[in-house]
């Protein structure tokens, strides 16, 4: 179950960390420049007050109380741009330093959480990802960085190497869009699903990863729902996308 749990987590932190490589190419291709480097992420930072910021992403996130029950608060922390982009130095969808001053990001929230589950029930995860920026014309460019990225055909192929130090193989990998309601000023659905074998274990099982990105605004939201084994566990993803939505909306009023 251990091993399920961690294959769990590195979906969600690959799907909710991926805002765009540091291709060249790719971002001539959405009209956006990367800043100066000597824009460092403590300048973006400081463009609003921190603490204010911190309080504004925590009113923009959800809380324990939106999710179902049974879920509990593994871990939580905030971001600067020289963390996010050092965080996924190796990973060639994610963006850079460069890429994230020249989106305007001025801070970033993390919170993981997880369900208590039995040996014969499915392990779930949720990774919640929020964001802010000076503008929504920054926030929308990363955002469309983000739609451009998963839809990069190389993007399984990444994620897989991702996984190859785990000693996890993986056996079949697919991306798609998911249908989904109309939430905020854009929003991104994707079903990631993966057949995997463990040679510990000597067992085969499937994993899907769910994640919805909102955008309303400046603020960017994300929430990636993983289970092990039954991707009807993720069917409460659409309600918790409209609470992200109300929380960013009256938190950037």
């Amino acid at each position: 179950m251990r091993l399920l749990l961690s294959l769990a987590a590195t979906l969600a932190v690959f799907l909710a960390a991926c805002g765009g490589g540091g291709d060249e190419d790719k971002r001539a291709a959405t009209g956006t420049s990367a800043s100066p480097s000597s824009a460092s992420a403590t300048a973006a930072a400081t463009v609003e007050d921190r603490a204010a910021t911190e309080a504004l992403l925590k009113a923009a996130s959800l809380q324990l109380e939106d999710l179902p029950s049974g879920f509990t608060l593994d871990d939580e922390r905030f971001t600067t741009n020289e963390e996010a982009a050092a965080e996924q130095e190796g990973n060639a969808h994610a963006p850079t330093l460069e890429d994230l001053n020249g989106f305007g990001r001025i801070l970033g929230y993390e919170a993981s959480y997880s369900q208590d589950v039995s040996a014969t029930e499915s392990a779930l995860s949720l990774q919640m990802t929020t964001t802010v920026y000076r503008d929504s014309k920054g926030a929308g460019e990363h955002f469309r960085f983000v739609r451009e990225q998963t839809s990069d055909p190389e993007f399984i192929q990444s994620f897989e190497d991702s996984l190859a130090s785990s000693g996890v193989e993986v056996k079949d990998a697919t991306i798609s869009p998911m249908s989904f309601a109309d939430v905020g000023d854009d929003h991104l659905a994707l079903e990631l699903k993966v057949t995997a074998h463990s040679p510990d274990l000597d067992a085969d099982f499937d994993v899907v990863s769910q994640l919805i990105g909102v955008r309303r605004d400046r603020g960017i939201g994300a929430i990636t729902v993983t289970a092990v084994g039954s991707p009807e566990s993720v069917a409460e993803l659409e309600d918790l996308a409209r609470t992200l939505d109300e929380r960013l909306k009256d938190a950037l009023e």
